[in-house]
């Protein structure tokens, strides 16, 4: 069976990106460019596309789970059943990774 995120998950996030945004460009400031805002970080469908990623690596860092107890429908129930209070968090990893995905994918095309 194949799950998708919920709309009022989607809406949820979609909400909180613009602020995310900014408070993690102040971030990017101290962390010696390691992380570059890029088109994809300012793409909510990126965002949302890479969301139950992020919370799946939310799940093994934060709960401890061994990784092979994690399934991506599990993942994407458990964003869509709203078990994370921390939804936050896990769109900011999201962001975090584009920018991290997008610079390290400009330094290996050099």
């Amino acid at each position: 069976m194949y799950i998708t995120l919920s709309v009022e998950v989607e809406e949820e996030v979609r909400k909180s990106l613009p602020l995310l945004r900014e408070q993690l460009k102040k971030e990017f400031l101290h962390l010696d460019n390691y992380y570059k805002p890029c088109t994809d970080f300012y793409s909510n469908d990126k965002v949302i596309e890479l969301l139950p990623c992020a919370a799946y690596e939310y799940i093994l860092m934060k709960w401890g789970i061994e990784p092979t107890l994690v399934t991506m429908p599990s993942v994407i129930k458990a964003l869509n059943d709203k078990l994370f209070s921390e939804l936050h968090l896990i769109a900011a990893h999201a962001l975090r990774r584009l920018a991290t995905k997008q610079s390290s994918d400009k330094e290996g095309a050099q």
